[in-house]
């Protein structure tokens, strides 16, 4: 992601996704080859395909922020839906293509359970073949509908400045915006706002045969009054800061701070929530359909999320789903040594709280730090976890061991309370 705004000056922001789709597509196809050699496997399919990733979905959070002004956060939460349909459609690709018959694997070494079967494992270069071939279709729709929203947008937003180039008075009158005929957006101070309602009326009378007569006291008043409902409105992320301008704000590190609290929380609820519970409820197929309902759910919550933070602030939703996110992961604990059911309810909830988080933290950095960087400065926030990231499985091992499943999870639950408190303090600064 620290490099998506190199690389928009570079391409321009359309080619960049279009390339970066492509190349997507292609690495995911190049597994029909490297799936023999592991090492070629995790450099083309891990980590080419995981950077154009990170290029194409912090572009695209950015052209839809720019695109979609007013309801950015809806328009970012219907695409982080998309990876949902996206999981449930590969995993059925596999079921169908590699192991339709459901065979077992049965072949045990060091702890872990392999598939001896020669017949599938020939299979699995196929799956490269069909999931690269669905990758590269829906690249190609989603790009023609790029571009077309794209110039229709920008056709809208020529209306919209026509439109808006004669404004209405409360004589009836028309007064025209001569900056916005110019191209010029900039606002003037009000004296000057004045002078030019003054010129345009004297202008407008000159045409109609009053010329000479002074415009009205309600002309003057009622331009005043727009332009300083203009300067309310004004929005946050008119700063916009470079990644280097962005690393030197105290906004940054709080940024960073909770985006790597709340990611740990993250990882645990999504990737242990089945063994911690499975400690006390051992029947499988309720959490295998747990994790499908919660899954489904994803579709209607993040965009939801998107909406809200919309209508009620990118931060104010940031700091709800972190602290409710503190108080599942303690009530999770609890639950599960008092009530196991409220714990399985519990899963769907947390799920809701912890999914959207990378959309949240986008949002949040396109807010902090404005839309013209927010690739790469959401790039440089998520670089700072990479170590974490990669620390994560040895470091929930040893707690384990040190401490214990219980007070693993109430850990998630403490960073859940530090992110929010992070958050908070971004009024401060």
């Amino acid at each position: 992601m620290i490099f998506a705004s190199p690389i928009e000056r570079l391409l321009g922001i359309h080619f960049s996704i279009l390339i970066g789709d492509v190349i997507v597509s292609v690495s995911i196809l190049s597994g029909y080859f490297a799936v023999k050699e592991p090492l070629a496997l995790t450099l083309v399919y891990g980590g080419l395909q995981g950077f154009f990733v990170g290029v194409v979905y912090s572009l695209m959070v950015k052209l839809l922020l720019q695109t979609m002004q007013d309801h950015g956060g809806l328009a970012n939460g219907i695409m982080s839906a998309g990876p949902v349909f996206g999981a449930a459609l590969f995993i059925a690709m596999g079921y169908i293509f590699v192991n339709p018959h459901q065979v077992k694997p049965d072949l045990k070494f060091q702890k872990k359970v392999f598939f001896s079967n020669n017949d599938l494992i020939n299979k699995v270069p196929n799956y490269f073949l069909v999931v690269g071939s669905l990758t590269a279709s829906f690249t190609l729709i989603g790009v023609a509908l790029m571009y077309y929203g794209s110039q229709e947008s920008i056709k809208n937003d020529e209306e919209k400045a026509r439109k808006e180039s004669i404004t209405p008075t409360k004589g009836g009158s028309k007064v025209q915006n001569s900056s916005i005929e110019s191209g010029k957006h900039e606002e003037l101070p009000l004296h000057f706002t004045r002078a030019r309602v003054y010129s345009n009326c004297i202008q407008e009378q000159s045409e109609t045969g009053s010329f000479g007569s002074i415009p009205s006291k309600g002309v003057i008043e009622d331009s005043v009054s727009s332009h300083k409902s203009m300067d309310i409105k004004k929005t946050h992320a008119e700063i916009e800061a470079s990644p280097l301008e962005a690393i030197k704000t105290v906004k940054f590190w709080l940024v960073s701070l909770a985006y790597m609290a709340s990611n740990h929380t993250t990882f645990l609820h999504l990737n242990l929530y089945k063994q911690y519970g499975q400690r006390i409820i051992r029947d499988n197929k309720l959490f295998v359909t747990t994790g499908i309902i919660s899954n489904v759910s994803l579709v209607i919550v993040r965009p939801l999320v998107g909406a809200a933070s919309d209508r009620i602030g990118i931060r104010n939703i940031n700091v709800f789903l972190n602290a409710a996110s503190c108080i599942l992961m303690c009530l999770m604990v609890v639950s599960l040594h008092t009530f196991p059911w409220v714990y399985m309810v519990l899963i769907t909830v947390e799920f809701m709280g912890v999914s959207p988080h990378t959309l949240l933290f986008s949002l949040l950095s396109a807010y902090e730090f404005g839309k013209s960087h927010c690739a790469s400065n959401m790039g440089l926030i998520r670089s700072g976890n990479i170590l974490i990231v990669l620390l994560e499985p040895l470091f929930i091992d040893a707690m384990i061991n040190a401490i214990g499943w219980d007070w693993l999870f109430l850990s998630g639950s403490m960073t859940s309370a530090i992110a929010t408190l992070a958050i908070i303090a971004l009024d401060w600064c």
